[in-house]
């Protein structure tokens, strides 16, 4: 049976915070620090298009959304995506327009950094750190990220990062880019730092009753905040979240790290990196990995 969903407003997005997912501020050269406010930020209209666009989505099924205004949306080609045993790639007119990644967080243990560039990767994502998701919200480091970060790159693989947000208020968004910040120091990313903000399935988080505004504004908070710091801030986010949780009309100005676990990527909207397995496997790295795809069609860092 069909599903209709109507543009990000009112209830139907508030019943969808509900959901939970998998497990990227304008690119202005003059990055401007966020506002910092404990304030919640208050629901409104989002702007729309008004056309409806059906949509065969991996998780949720066939639905209908209200195409968002000023919104990019996806002009990848599905017969230009290629796979082998083990990776995907794309290609347009005939080139390459990708490059292959991974993402890994301390769980991965000891990594032989040569073997796994010599496996095809081109890129690492490294958790940086967290935020825990019962009442106290106590942020926390990975242990291992300045070390895969300044291995990886040793490799020559590029290297970004990424935060599991579970920020409730723009101030503690801030908080997490600027937490970011001090663990990493003086190391630098050759990729973008993205803020993963994941709704907890089956288990109370703090973040059960942020509202869809209160969720937008943290991530756009966190994405300037990481700009002035000096990084190219993106959104890590599945279908459901970016559909239901975030108005995107207010974060068109970053990159998506969008991850669907399928053969092709069905979001409707523009993104530059694509998470697409959490079972892949790479020489260098024990038991599985998730693997990504950047589009260097899409993304000018991956250029």
């Amino acid at each position: 049976m069909k599903i209709f969903i109507s543009a990000l407003t009112g209830l139907a997005i508030v019943a969808a915070a509900v959901l939970g997912g998998c497990s990227q501020e304008s690119k202005s050269s003059v990055p401007e620090k966020a506002a910092t406010t404990d304030e919640p930020a208050t629901d409104s209209k989002v702007s729309t298009t008004g056309n409806k666009i059906h949509i065969n989505d991996s998780t949720l099924g066939q639905i209908w959304i209200t195409e968002l205004d000023g919104v990019p949306v996806n002009m990848l080609s599905p017969d230009g995506f290629t796979a082998d045993n083990n990776l995907k790639y794309y290609s347009e007119n005939g080139k390459p327009a990708s490059l292959e990644g991974i993402d890994i967080s301390s769980y991965s243990g000891d990594v032989d950094w040569q073997k796994v560039r010599d496996s095809g990767i081109d890129f690492v994502m490294v958790r940086i750190g967290g935020r825990g998701y019962g009442d106290s919200g106590k942020m926390y480091k990975d242990d291992r990220a300045l070390e895969y970060i300044k291995g990886a790159q040793a490799a020559g693989i590029k290297a970004g990062g990424y935060f599991f947000s579970q920020a409730i208020t723009t101030n503690e968004a801030i908080e997490e880019a600027d937490y970011v910040k001090q663990l990493l120091g003086d190391t630098k990313l050759d990729f973008p730092l993205a803020y993963d903000w994941e709704i907890i399935k089956n288990e109370e988080a703090r973040t059960d009753k942020v509202t869809p505004a209160q969720a937008t504004e943290c991530a756009r908070s966190f994405c300037k905040e990481a700009a002035a710091n000096g990084y190219t801030p993106m959104i890590y986010s599945t279908s459901r979240e970016l559909y239901f949780k975030y108005d995107l009309t207010q974060l068109a100005g970053y990159d998506i790290w969008y991850c669907e676990y399928s053969n092709t990527p069905e979001f409707y909207y523009e993104f530059s990196m694509w998470q697409y397995s959490k079972t892949g496997h790479v020489d260098g790295i024990e038991g599985n990995v998730d693997l990504n795809i950047c589009f260097t069609s899409i993304a000018d860092y991956a250029k």
